[in-house]
C-alpha cells in the first residue's frame, strides 16, 4: 500500500484505538493526512499501531495510555490534547 501525501487536516482524537474499530478509524484519518491522538489501555499496542501509522502515512501520531473509567485517566487525556 502507497503512503499517502501528508496535507495536515488536523488532529482527531481515536479512543479505543489499540483494537477493533478505533483501530479501524485511526488507519482511515491517518491516510486521509490527519495528525493523530491515540488512546486505549493497551500501550504496546497503541505504540505498535503509532509506528506502523507514522511511518505508512507520514502524519505525527501521539499516544495515550488511559483507561476513560478513571477519571485522573480523562484528565490525562484532557492536558494531551490541551497542550496540542
Amino acid at each position: 500500500m502507497s503512503a499517502a501525501v501528508n496535507v495536515n487536516k488536523g488532529t482527531a482524537l481515536v479512543t479505543g484505538a489499540s483494537s477493533g474499530i478505533g483501530a479501524t478509524y485511526a488507519d482511515r484519518l491517518a491516510r486521509r493526512g490527519h495528525n493523530l491522538v491515540l488512546v486505549a489501555r493497551d500501550e504496546q499496542r497503541l505504540r505498535e499501531l503509532a509506528a506502523r501509522l507514522g511511518a505508512q502515512y507520514g502524519v505525527k501520531v501521539d499516544v495515550v495510555r488511559a483507561d476513560l473509567t478513571s477519571k485522573e485517566d480523562v484528565r490525562t487525556v484532557e492536558g494531551t490534547v490541551a497542550r496540542g
